[in-house]
């Protein structure tokens, strides 16, 4: 089972909870959505820029390699961004602790629970943190954390909340109407006509007389059994299905699976090509997940790296941390040759490009060398020289 196939169970697994009253469809839709948005964003390279030799740069450090590919000893960075938006989504609220390992690397773990005090003016504290791994480990964390050493995201919206609730609710009334009403059309409906005098009914295989309730009991297993069936009967009585000429399509069904989704889709700013997997070339869908239902996300996780893991001094320095989103839709290299060219002309160096485009950095002086080969100057000088 695939990383993601996994991950999208358990997503399912939360939102379904133990209610046996839940709506399946809505909660399939809103475990999509949410695969999605956790796959889209954990996919992505997080830059660490940190100052070095007075010059503020990208820089693959431990900060680096913490984010991107091991924030602890047991999960990947891939593993543990997605179990930080699930988590997110799902409970509306996350929190990741640090704990400082022996080689001075920042240890990041994503708290399955935890309590927060009731603080408002200041930090924040959380206590009875629990951690567990993949293979359904826990273990309850002694140590209480704060804004110095935790990270708290939260995303709590009660009126979209509320309202998210509601037509889950509603939807579910309509989903049961219309499954009611295709299963009643289309099940059939017999009348069985019998003559006045009620004649004794003989056994066709035994020869001995049996009751009209056995007799129902033996058409009706014949008629509504998977495999072909012979019904024995009495020419004393005349059989007619009710609802022959009644029958109903699941296009109504259909139809309603396809409202919830859509709903679904757009609560969570998801455009319904990419939902559906039928994004065209000439498509802009990805600009538009990327404005409308990413970039909430990335710039709120952004917020709590460098509170935390960079701190104010340093991040007044210039040091940062940034999801790389440039790169959020793949093209082809050979099909991007235009646009690297134009960035070359346009001064960019051979390793920025690189880095746009997610190649391996160049260790040559020339691949960081900076030429403009279009026709540009400066206006200022173009303005002096006109006034002359």
């Amino acid at each position: 089972m695939s990383l993601f196939k996994k991950n999208f169970e358990e997503i399912f697994d939360i939102i379904l909870g133990n209610s046996k009253k839940v709506n399946y469809i809505y909660a399939m839709a809103e475990a999509r959505a949410i695969d999605m948005i956790a796959r889209m964003i954990s996919t992505r390279e997080i830059e660490t820029y940190e100052k070095i030799n007075k010059k503020i740069q990208k820089n693959k450090g431990k900060l680096y390699y913490s984010l991107n590919i091991k924030p602890n000893p047991n999960e990947s960075g891939t593993q543990f961004l997605y179990k930080l938006i699930v988590k997110l989504l799902t409970e509306k609220k996350a929190l990741v602790v640090i704990n400082k390992a022996p080689n001075n690397i920042n240890y990041l773990y994503v708290a399955d629970d935890f309590k927060i005090n009731n603080q408002i003016m200041y930090s924040k504290t959380f206590y009875d943190v629990v951690l567990s791994d993949n293979e359904g480990n826990t273990q309850r964390l002694i140590k209480k954390y704060n804004n110095e050493n935790s990270m708290y995201f939260s995303i709590i919206n009660n009126e979209l909340y509320n309202n998210s609730i509601l037509y889950k609710n509603e939807t579910q009334k309509i989903l049961n109407a219309t499954t009611k009403k295709f299963i009643k059309s289309n099940l059939p409906k017999w009348r069985l006509k019998t003559p006045g005098g009620q004649p004794k009914i003989m056994d066709f295989k035994t020869g001995e007389e049996i009751s009209y309730d056995d007799y129902k009991s033996k058409i009706t297993e014949g008629l509504l059994s998977d495999d072909e069936a012979i019904v024995m009967l009495s020419e004393k009585f005349d059989l007619n299905n009710l609802n022959e000429n009644v029958k109903q399509t699941s296009s109504d069904i259909t139809e309603v699976f396809k409202n919830i989704s859509d709903e679904v889709a757009n609560k969570w700013q998801i455009p319904l090509d990419i939902f559906y997997g039928k994004q065209t070339e000439k498509s802009n869908a990805i600009n538009d997940f990327m404005t409308l239902g990413l970039r909430y996300y990335f710039e709120l996780l952004e917020d709590g790296f460098n509170d935390v893991l960079v701190g104010i001094d340093d991040f007044l320095k210039g040091e940062y941390i940034k999801f790389n989103t440039l790169t959020i839709n793949h093209k082809d290299i050979l099909d991007s040759a235009n646009g690297i060219d134009k960035l070359t002309g346009d001064g960019f160096s051979r390793n920025e490009i690189n880095d746009f485009i997610g190649l391996p950095h160049i260790d040559e002086d020339w691949a960081d060398e900076h030429n403009l080969t279009k026709n540009y100057g400066d206006y200022s000088k173009k303005k002096e020289g006109e006034n002359e």
